[in-house]
């Protein structure tokens, strides 16, 4: 009998523990982030989450019944992880030049804090051909909906100039967040992708130039 008890103490460790079903469903999702991020969202299964989470496989169905379901409230936890960071970032700047800034460092610290997140978002940006689409698109039409609310406020307050299209000027500062992960994820220098988001920033907000064909006519 004590010849099996090793076994069966090493069978005990392996499994995982026993949770209330809020803090199971929190731990896959936590499970399913990391597998999703190294998978990718068109190959992670319901058997990687549970082999990450040490659970059996119908654990992850009795939570996740679907596929479907599953890539649905991964998604959704990126979403709201996101948001947070933006209006966070929003609500500590003072002018439209600050908010937007801190908004494209928070972007970028975040592939630090938390690279799953960041890795599952560059692969669902470029996802258009999957059903999930439509919720990336919705994601992001807030997020320029936000910075043109800012940008038009800061033309009220003479902040910014008149010429300057607060639309135009939102979809600039929203196309550099994949160098801005690109660029954390090799390790580019601070300093390279501070001024790199200054640029970015000060470019968006910079009033209109007419072009020399347009001067000439």
């Amino acid at each position: 009998m004590s010849a099996l008890s090793p076994i069966r103490t090493s069978l005990e460790r392996r499994r995982a523990p026993k949770l209330s079903p809020e803090k199971r469903r929190e731990q896959l999702l936590r499970c399913a982030l990391t597998v999703f991020a190294r998978r990718g969202i068109g190959s992670a299964r319901h058997a990687e989450i549970a082999q990450e989470a040490q659970v059996a496989v119908p654990t992850v169905f009795t939570y996740f019944p679907t596929r479907e379901i599953l890539v649905r409230e991964v998604l959704s936890e990126v979403d709201q992880y996101l948001s947070q960071v933006v209006w966070s970032a929003i609500g500590a700047g003072n002018s439209v030049f600050e908010k937007l800034l801190l908004v494209t460092k928070a972007f970028g610290d975040s592939v630090i804090t938390d690279p799953d997140v960041m890795k599952i978002w560059l692969n669902w940006s470029t996802a258009m051909r999957d059903n999930t689409w439509l919720l990336y698109e919705d994601l992001q039409t807030r997020v320029i909906d936000l910075f043109v609310e800012v940008i038009r406020d800061g033309q009220t307050k003479g902040e910014v100039h008149v010429t300057v299209d607060p639309e135009i000027a939102a979809y600039m500062v929203v196309s550099g967040g994949h160098m801005i992960v690109q660029m954390k994820l090799v390790a580019r220098k601070s300093a390279v992708i501070d001024a790199f988001l200054e640029k970015l920033v000060l470019g968006s907000l910079m009033p209109e130039v007419s072009s020399s064909h347009e001067q000439n006519t």
